[in-house]
Order: C-alpha cells, then sequence, then structure tokens
C-alpha cells in the first residue's frame, strides 16, 4: 500500500495519459468497426486493450526525461494524430500509398486539406498536451524506475509476441501502421522484374483485352458452374467459357498477383520475372491499370509497367468500412475503352474481399439473413455464406456492365476473368484466405469473347474453349494472355 500511495501520482498520470492516445489516436482504428452485441464489442475493446498495452510500454520510456516527453513525444502525438482525423472521418487507411501521398504531396494541395474540423481536432490535442506536460513537469518520473522499466519492457515484448503469433494483428492499427507504412515505401520489393523488354511479335490486327483480375471469388459459388444457387443470372446469358477446375497454392493477394501478372510460375522459382505490360507494351498496346485496391510492394512495380495507372479511392484499403464499390471504376473505363486499337486494360476489384457486407450496394443483398458484424465466431455459416453469395451477384452485376460496353467496342475484344484465390466459407471450421483448403485453392476463371474476335481469330476462340474443362493451374493465366496480345493466326 505504501508503494501505491509513493506512486500513485505516476500511475493516475499514464493511465490518464494512455487514455488521450486512444481517444485522439488508436480509437481510430476500431472506430469503424462493424460489430453486434455486448460479445462483438468486448472481444474488440479487448484488442484495443492488448494495442494500447503495447504502446503503454513506448510511452513511458518517453516519459522518463523531461526534454524527450516535451519534444519527441508531443511530436509523435500530434504526427499520428494528423492521421487518426482522416480514420475517424473517412475511415483511410495508413499504407504506402498513402505515406507516399504525404510525402510527395505539394504545399497547395496539402493547404486544401486543413479544414476547420481538422484545425479544430488537432488544436484540441494540443491544448491536451499542454495539460499533459505541465502535469509531467511535476511528477517524480525516477521513483520506482526499475519496476516501471521492467513492465514497460514486457509491454513492448508483447507487440513482438503478438506479431510472432498472429502477424500484422497490431501492426495494422495505429500508430503501428504509420511506420510500417513508412518502412513499405522506402523498401525495396523482393519481386525483380526482368529490365530489358520481352522480344515478341508485334500486333498489327486491331483488338481489346479487358483483364478483370478479381477478389476472393470461388469458383463453385459461380451459377455458371453449377452452384445450387443462380449467383449469376446475367453472365448466365451471356456467351461465358467458365473454367470451373483452376487450381493455386498462392491463396493471399500479395502472393497471388505477381504470379498472375508475370510469367512466374507455382512450383518454379529464378532471379527475375517478365510483366505481362511489358510483353503488351512491346506488343503496340496500349496498357492501363485501373484499380479499386490499393497497390502493394509485392505488386506495384508489375502494375507500374502499364502505361497509365489510375487508382480509386486511393487511400482507403480493405481494411475500410468505407471503401468505393468496383462500380467507381467504370467511369474510367468507359472512357477509355475504343481510345486506341489496341489495348489491354485491367480492371482490379475489391471483389469479394471480407467484409462482405462493404463490397455490394443494398439491391443485391438476396440472400438474408446476412453478417452484422466483423467478429466471425458471433456469426452463423448461414449469415457468411449468404453475405459472401451477395457479393458474387455484385460481381455477376459488375461483369455483366462490362461485357455490355465490350460489345459496343468497334475492334475484336476479349473480357478476361480471373480471381486470385478463393475462400473458406466455415468448411472444417476454416474461414477468409490464407491457407490451403481446396475452397480457397480454386479461383473463377471466366472468358467472353466478341463475335469480331471469334471469327477474326478463330484459332485462338477455339484453343480457349477447348480446354474449359481440364485441370490447370493459373500459370495459364499468363501464358493466355501473351497467347491472345501477340500469336498471329
Amino acid at each position: 500500500m505504501e508503494w501505491l500511495k509513493r506512486n500513485k501520482n505516476l500511475i493516475f498520470f499514464h493511465i490518464a495519459l494512455n487514455s488521450a492516445v486512444v481517444f485522439f489516436i488508436t480509437g481510430a482504428s476500431y472506430y469503424h468497426t462493424p460489430l453486434e452485441g455486448g460479445k462483438d464489442t468486448l472481444v474488440y475493446l479487448g484488442h484495443l486493450f492488448l494495442l494500447q498495452t503495447t504502446i503503454a510500454g513506448f510511452i513511458y520510456i518517453l516519459s522518463l526525461y523531461k526534454w524527450i516527453f516535451r519534444i519527441v513525444f508531443s511530436g509523435l502525438f500530434l504526427f499520428f494524430c494528423s492521421f487518426s482525423f482522416f480514420g475517424y472521418t473517412q475511415d483511410i487507411s495508413v499504407t504506402p500509398g498513402l505515406i507516399q501521398a504525404v510525402f510527395e504531396t505539394t504545399p497547395d494541395i496539402a493547404i486544401d486539406l486543413i479544414t476547420v474540423p481538422y484545425a479544430a481536432f488537432l488544436i484540441a490535442a494540443v491544448l491536451v498536451l499542454v495539460f499533459f506536460i505541465k502535469w509531467h513537469s511535476r511528477l517524480k518520473t525516477s521513483r520506482s524506475i526499475f519496476l516501471f522499466g521492467v513492465l514497460a519492457a514486457g509491454c513492448i515484448a508483447l507487440f513482438f509476441i503478438t506479431e510472432m503469433k498472429r502477424l500484422n494483428t497490431l501492426k495494422s492499427r495505429l500508430p503501428y501502421n504509420v511506420f510500417s507504412g513508412v518502412e513499405d515505401y522506402y523498401s525495396a520489393p523482393k519481386f525483380q522484374l526482368n529490365k530489358a523488354l520481352p522480344v515478341v511479335t508485334k500486333q498489327t490486327d486491331s483488338l481489346t483485352i479487358i483483364f478483370v483480375l478479381g477478389e476472393t471469388v470461388r469458383a463453385d459459388h459461380l451459377g455458371l458452374n453449377s452452384y445450387s444457387r443462380n449467383t449469376t443470372p446475367l453472365l448466365s446469358k451471356q456467351d461465358i467459357v467458365s473454367f470451373p477446375n483452376i487450381y493455386t497454392s498462392n491463396t493471399y493477394t500479395g502472393a497471388s498477383i505477381p504470379q498472375l501478372l508475370t510469367d512466374k510460375k507455382l512450383e518454379v522459382d529464378k532471379e527475375s520475372y517478365t510483366s505481362i505490360y511489358d510483353v503488351a507494351n512491346a506488343a503496340g498496346y496500349e496498357t492501363t491499370w485501373i484499380g479499386n485496391q490499393t497497390l502493394e510492394k509485392s505488386f506495384a512495380p508489375i502494375v507500374n509497367t502499364n502505361e497509365h495507372v489510375i487508382l480509386v479511392d486511393k487511400y482507403k484499403s480493405e481494411y475500410s468500412f468505407n471503401k468505393e464499390l468496383d462500380e467507381a471504376m467504370l467511369p474510367a473505363f468507359d472512357n477509355l475503352l475504343g481510345t486506341n486499337n489496341n489495348q489491354l486494360i485491367t480492371l482490379h476489384m475489391m471483389g469479394s474481399h471480407w467484409y462482405y457486407e462493404n463490397r455490394y450496394s443494398e439491391n443485391f443483398r438476396k440472400y438474408t439473413p446476412v453478417i452484422t458484424s466483423k467478429y466471425i465466431p458471433s456469426l452463423t455459416t448461414e449469415e457468411i455464406v449468404n453475405s459472401y453469395d451477395n457479393t458474387i451477384l455484385y460481381l455477376d452485376y459488375f461483369l455483366n456492365e462490362v461485357i455490355e460496353r465490350a460489345k459496343k467496342n468497334p475492334v475484336p475484344t476479349v473480357v478476361f476473368y480471373v480471381s486470385d484465390h478463393g475462400e473458406s466459407l466455415g468448411e472444417k471450421g476454416q474461414y477468409l484466405h490464407a491457407g490451403d483448403a481446396k475452397e480457397q485453392t480454386n479461383p473463377a476463371l471466366l472468358f467472353w469473347m466478341s463475335d469480331s474476335f471469334k471469327k477474326k481469330h478463330s484459332g485462338k476462340a477455339v484453343s480457349i474453349s477447348e480446354t474449359r474443362n481440364v485441370n490447370l493451374t493459373t500459370d495459364i493465366v499468363f501464358d493466355y494472355l501473351r497467347f491472345i496480345l501477340t500469336s498471329q493466326e
């Protein structure tokens, strides 16, 4: 008891300071999380408590010396507040793309971001900070320094232990995601591209390839592939060639996208790889990437081999709960389609990525009940499958819109869709992806070919159709794209 009395002010100070950090910084990472019921809320409050416990260790170290606290802690506190404001108000995620925008934005654009609410938030943060600096100056920080130091070290160690157990549990939250975003921004990608352009036969015929890169769509949940639900009512009316037997061992985006967009094979490693866009550029195509996902370090260099890169809603990642729907890419697509006789246009979807309810609009909520919480253990299998199937209905709508536009294109046109991987929906107790369950390794793959393409490139059309029921791997994606882009008939 005597120890508590002696250190009462120091303990109260750190409890109050960490509470302020939760309010101004770390709480922004949880503010938009959809939850339903007391259990869900308690779980995420526990997650927030774990996060703040690890931060508390760093805060204590910074508080040991008055000038370090006044300068270093104050600077960091206001720096993180400048990010958390946009997390609270716009659900913006801290990604390498956002870090790039921060570092490279011109002063005139930066000034436009300083709104009255933003200024009020920072002023409130400064006032709170002044209060804690004055409080801190009256404390005897040298008391029980050994015991508090051991506790602080334990809190910091908890961060590394948690990350070893489950990667990105804490690193994806404020303030840690700022550091990881900066690290990713400056670090070189492990995936190396061939610098020399490939030697290809230049394409002389007019041709448009629309390559739609999907997300988390498993083949067996498409009505086209004999799923019990008609999740593809619009595509079923189109002349679609579906490949139900595609396999991939890459069940997360960071590994699957680089393999899909290059000549990298699933079971073969080499020093460097060729981008499909370098092949297309060498063959005389105008290449454009339109994406609704932020660019990850693993595939950003490949994407940047396109002549044009357009990112929709670029500062909100899959962690955002207010992300634009994929149809937000259609205006940019409309402006590009048909502007060149030889085009390769890629549309990178958010698709069926968790959290499913954020991936489609209300008029596609056909199957109910749906999920109401991000906390999976509180959900039923029926709710999860229903929400997931509603995302497939939205995919059906989106791809149909792309195909209807492709029909109006005056040159021979192909729409080639592939998902990066599948998804587990509760089979054998497994959910989501990044595992080895068969549901995750069987992505959807579809072709649509215009009548003019089938007439002018009949050999290619027949070759594609003849392999529809063959057991293939996603190695075929690069091969098919190169085949369509470069081979002559």
